[in-house]
C-alpha cells in the first residue's frame, strides 16, 4: 500500500558519515524506478549471458548433426562408438561439476573469458581430429570446459535479481538451449548445403564454423560482463543505492545471506548445510531423470527424422521447428511461474505433457503424428529443466548454498545423459521404442517427485509460519491466523507487485558524501530526506513493516 517501505535499520551504523556526525539520511524512490533499474540490468546482462549459453549448448549438441553430415561414415564408427563420443562428453562434465565454485572466487568477467576461450578452442579443434580417439579426447575436454560454465549461471544471477525474479531470468538464458538446437538444425543445413560443393568434409566444415564464435565472444565478455551490480559500469550511484536497497529486503525479508560487496569467498559451513538437505537431492533427482530426455533428444532428433523416411539435409532443417516452439513455450512458462509465485505445478503439467508424448513416439506408426509429438516433447523437457533449476536456486538462502545446491544438482542431474546417450542405437530403428518408453517414464515420475516435493515445502511452510509468530517486535501483528493452503500463492510481499501504484515509496539509508553526489548528478531531481523527525518516523515504520513481512512470508517456494 502506499507509504509502506521496505528497508534496512540494523545499518544506519554502518552507513553514517565518517565525520562523526551520525547524520541520518535517506533517499526515496519508487516502485517504478526500481522497475527501470530491474530493466535496465535485464537489457544489458540477458542478451549476453544467453548468447553464451546459446553457444554452450550449440557445441555440446552439434555432434549429432555432424554424424547425419558424414562424421560417422569418414571414421567407420559404429552405432557404439558414437554412443561413447557423447558420453565422453558427459563423464567430464559430470566430474568437474565442482569447477562451478569458482564463481564464487574468481570475478565473473575473467572466469567466463576463459571458459568461452577454452572451450570454443577445443570445439574448433574438433574438425581437423584424424581418428575416433582423438575426437574422443576433445569432447572429453568440450566437457570440461562447458561444465565450469553453464551450472554456475543461475547461481551469477542470484547476485542480481530477487527470488520471486529468478524463473523468468533463468528461462531467459535456459531457452537457449531449444534456441540453439533450432539455430543448429538451420545452421547445420545451410552449412553443409554449401560444404557440399568443397573438397572438404562437411562435418569438419560444421565443427569449425560453430566453435569459432566462443573465442570471439571472450573478449567480449572480458570487457562488457559485470561481476557484481556494484561493480557493474552501467549502473550510476543511484542505481547502485537501488540495487543497494534490494539486497537490504533480500536479508531482512526473504531471509537470504547475500553479499552485496564485490568481495569474493566461499563457506563451507552453508556448502555442509546445504549437503544434508534432503530437498536437495529430490531435485536434483528430477533433474536427473528430466535430463535423460533432454540430453538425447536434441543429439538423436535428426536421426530420428531421417529414420522416419526424410533426406538427411531434410531431417537437419526439421529439426528446428519443434525447438523453436519450446523456446517461447519455456518463456511463457517462467513468466507465469514467476508470477505466480510457484514452481511445482508448472513441473508436473509440463513433465506430463512430455511424458505422453515419448509415449506417443513409441506407439504410432504414423509419421505426421510422431512429428507433432516431438513439439510436445520438447516443450516439456525444456520447461522442466529451467523450472527445476529456478526452484533448487529460490529454496537456497545463502550465495554459496546456492552454489552448492547448483553444484549437487548437476552432479546428480548430469548422469541422467550418460543413460540418456544410450537411449537409440541403431538396432531399435526406425521407431526407437525403448528409449521413447523410457523417456516417458522418467518424466511422469519427476512429475510425481514434484508432486510429493510440494507436498514437503508446504508442510516446512506452514511451521515456519507459526514459528515466526514469536519473533514480532509489535503486539498489533502478535496473533495474525495461520495460512490455508489455498493462501500459498498469496503475494509474498504485497508492496512487490508489478502492478498496481506507482508511488509506492521506498528508503535507503545512504551517507553525506553520496548524498552530496547524487545532488551533483541529480540536481533537484533526487529526493533525499534529511529532517531528523522524519527520518526516524520512517526508520521505525519501516522496522515494523519489516517484522510484518517476516511474519507473513513463505520460507520456501512452492
Amino acid at each position: 500500500m502506499p507509504g509502506d517501505t521496505i528497508m534496512g535499520t540494523a545499518t544506519v551504523a554502518d552507513t553514517a558519515p565518517a565525520d562523526g556526525s551520525h547524520k541520518r539520511i535517506l533517499l526515496r524512490f519508487t516502485k517504478d524506478e526500481e522497475r527501470v533499474l530491474r530493466r535496465k540490468i535485464d537489457r544489458y546482462l540477458m542478451p549476453l549471458i544467453t548468447t553464451l549459453f546459446v553457444l554452450a549448448f550449440l557445441d555440446r549438441s552439434n555432434i549429432g548433426n555432424a554424424r547425419i553430415a558424414g562424421l560417422q561414415e569418414s571414421f567407420n564408427l559404429t552405432s557404439n562408438q558414437f554412443d561413447w563420443l557423447l558420453t565422453a562428453f558427459y563423464i567430464s562434465y559430470i566430474s568437474f561439476e565442482w569447477i562451478g565454485f569458482l564463481w564464487n572466487v574468481v570475478p565473473a568477467h575473467i572466469y567466463v573469458t576463459m571458459c568461452l576461450f577454452g572451450w570454443g578452442l577445443v570445439a574448433s579443434l574438433q574438425s581437423v581430429t584424424f581418428n575416433y580417439w582423438s575426437l574422443f579426447i576433445l569432447r572429453f575436454l568440450l566437457g570440461v570446459g562447458e561444465a565450469s560454465f553453464g551450472p554456475g549461471v543461475p547461481m551469477y544471477l542470484s547476485f542480481f535479481y530477487l527470488r520471486k525474479e529468478m524463473g523468468f531470468r533463468t528461462g531467459i538464458f535456459m531457452s537457449a538451449a531449444p534456441l540453439s538446437t533450432a539455430f543448429a538444425g538451420t545452421v547445420a543445413y545451410f552449412i553443409t548445403s554449401v560444404a557440399d560443393h568443397t573438397p572438404i568434409d562437411s562435418w569438419r566444415v560444421l565443427l569449425f564454423v560453430e566453435g569459432i564464435p566462443c573465442m570471439f565472444m571472450a573478449c567480449i565478455a572480458w570487457n562488457y560482463l559485470p561481476d557484481r551490480p556494484s561493480t557493474a559500469y552501467f549502473l550510476d550511484l543511484k542505481d547502485k543505492i537501488i540495487v543497494r536497497s534490494r539486497y537490504r529486503r533480500r536479508i531482512e525479508v526473504e531471509g537470504e545471506q547475500v553479499n552485496h560487496s564485490n568481495s569474493h569467498g566461499f563457506k563451507w559451513e552453508e556448502a555442509l548445510e546445504v549437503l544434508q538437505d534432503p530437498k536437495v537431492y529430490v531435485t536434483a533427482s528430477m533433474f536427473f531423470l528430466a535430463n535423460i530426455a533432454y540430453a538425447s533428444m536434441p543429439v538423436f532428433l535428426p536421426l530420428i527424422l531421417r529414420d522416419m523416411g526424410y533426406e538427411s539435409i531434410t531431417a537437419q532443417g526439421l529439426s528446428a521447428p519443434p525447438y523453436l516452439v519450446a523456446y517461447v513455450v519455456v518463456l511463457l512458462t517462467t513468466y507465469i511461474s514467476d508470477k505466480k509465485k510457484s514452481r511445482a505445478e508448472f513441473i508436473i503439467f509440463h513433465s506430463s505433457i512430455s511424458a505422453a508424448g515419448y509415449l506417443v513416439l513409441a506407439l504410432s506408426r504414423d509419421t505426421l503424428t510422431r512429428y507433432c509429438a516431438i513439439f510436445f516433447v520438447a516443450s516439456g523437457f525444456f520447461s522442466v529443466v529451467t523450472v527445476v533449476i529456478a526452484w533448487t536456486i529460490n529454496n537456497q538462502s545463502s550465495e554459496s548454498g546456492k552454489g552448492t545446491g547448483m553444484v549437487m544438482l548437476n552432479t546428480i542431474g548430469q548422469c541422467g545423459p550418460l543413460i540418456g546417450t544410450r537411449l537409440y542405437p541403431e538396432s531399435d530403428a526406425p521407431y526407437y521404442e525403448r528409449g521413447m518408453i523410457i523417456c516417458s517414464l522418467a518424466m511422469f515420475t519427476v512429475a510425481v517427485l514434484a508432486i510429493m516435493l510440494r507436498r514437503h515445502l508446504a508442510r516446512l511452510n506452514t511451521e515456519s509460519y507459526k514459528e515466526e509468530q514469536y519473533r514480532l517486535i509489535d503486539d498489533e501483528y502478535s496473533s495474525p491466523a495461520v495460512p490455508s493452503m489455498a493462501d500459498e500463492d498469496e503475494d509474498e510481499y504485497d508492496d512487490e507487485d508489478e502492478d498496481g501504484d506507482e508511488d509506492v515509496s521506498r528508503y535507503e539509508v545512504i551517507t553525506v558524501a553520496e548524498a552530496r553526489q547524487l545532488r551533483e548528478e541529480h540536481g533537484f531531481n533526487i529526493d533525499i530526506l534529511d529532517d531528523e523527525g522524519t527520518v526516524d518516523t520512517i526508520l521505525k515504520n519501516g522496522a515494523k513493516l519489516v517484522a510484518r513481512k517476516q511474519a507473513q512470508k513463505f520460507k520456501y517456494m512452492l
